[in-house]
């Protein structure tokens, strides 16, 4: 990766909004140099998406909590698990986890008897152990391309 890429993708990052010619002006190319390098970034997946992002709680999703689950260890019995969890809508992430959990879902709802609800499903799948729910009370910061900003070197 070369300095103009790590430009392009800052300018992405702070705005993957703004115009084509406004990227090649800020990052000092050619617009159809940088329209080449995003539609590379795109097919080699280094950009997943340039996805609208919508406030879950302006539609009615007023409740997001993280749901940790311990499952049997059978690989087989994770697999359907993560097959059933998949399905399942308000699951919005789900990582797998080293350390006493073996997954955390975040999860979102429309109140706290979807909430509950959503959890008994979890825990009438074989295989989960116990889940333990945290609900978020507030988000006090949510920057998740920070990391990527400081890694791709913004002065």
């Amino acid at each position: 990766m070369n300095d103009l890429d790590k430009k392009i993708l800052l300018e992405l990052l702070r705005d993957a909004d703004q115009p084509m010619v406004d990227i090649a002006e800020k990052v000092d190319a050619s617009r159809q140099t940088v329209s080449k390098k995003i539609k590379k970034f795109k097919e080699s997946e280094l950009i997943k998406d340039l996805k609208v992002k919508i406030d879950p709680e302006k539609i009615g999703l007023k409740v997001r909590a993280f749901v940790f689950l311990q499952e049997a260890p059978q690989e087989e019995v994770r697999e359907r698990i993560e097959k059933e969890i998949s399905k399942m809508p308000n699951v919005s992430k789900f990582f797998r986890l080293f350390g006493r959990y073996s997954g955390i879902l975040e999860v979102w709802s429309g109140g706290r008897e979807d909430l509950s609800s959503l959890v008994k499903k979890i825990h009438e799948l074989e295989g989960i152990k116990e889940t333990e729910t945290f609900i978020v009370h507030d988000v006090l910061k949510n920057r998740p391309e920070n990391p990527l900003i400081e890694f791709l070197g913004d002065e």
